[in-house]
């Protein structure tokens, strides 16, 4: 099983999920981690722009925004597999980046890696165990060491799954949250 393999598996799950599950399942996990005592304590918070594929966060972004808490996105440089945290001060600072993903205007001031209090990531899948599958850029692999705080995997359920090619340099998370609520995985035990 490679993670080209898997990836592809998870493409075609991803095809066949319902709107009416996707939306109501992203609900439920924005809600979640606003719930979580990881996101209430949290002054400073790193969280991506979902794509078609993966969990709107638009309702989660607006959350951390209207709970007065510093709101960065990432930001993909050219370098391959390389991202920045950018702070934004409201939805019009995002503009259509790399990959035709949303992202913060350039002018948008970096934030500090070291500065983040919770980080959201994205996955093509993960698992209750930490493990995460992403896309194939490596850019939470390579920035995530640069942290200091937890990191919260956002994954639907119909999406989990158990096992994962894992390679030595993949970054485990610290809590992964479905629709079902939030697993506290290896670290975070």
């Amino acid at each position: 099983m490679t993670k080209q393999t898997v990836r592809a598996e998870m493409a075609a799950r991803v095809k066949n999920l319902s709107p009416t599950y996707c939306r109501e399942a992203d609900e439920a996990i924005c809600r979640w981690v606003t719930q979580s005592a990881q996101y209430r304590e949290a002054k400073t918070v790193f969280c991506y722009v979902g794509t078609e594929r993966e969990i709107d966060t638009m309702a989660l972004l607006r959350a951390v925004l209207r709970d007065g808490k510093i709101l960065a996105v990432p930001l993909c440089l050219p370098e391959k597999g390389i991202m920045e945290a950018r702070r934004i001060e409201g939805l019009g600072d995002l503009v259509s980046g790399r990959f035709g993903i949303l992202a913060p205007r350039l002018n948008c001031p970096m934030v500090d890696p070291a500065s983040l209090d919770l980080v959201i990531v994205p996955c093509c899948t993960g698992n209750a165990k930490g493990q995460r599958l992403g896309y194939g850029g490596g850019y939470y692999d390579r920035y995530l060491p640069q942290t200091k705080c937890p990191s919260m995997l956002l994954c639907r359920h119909q999406l989990e799954r158990d096992d994962l090619p894992v390679e030595a340099h993949d970054v485990a998370m610290d809590y992964l949250v479905t629709e079902r609520g939030i697993t506290a995985c290896g670290a975070a035990n």
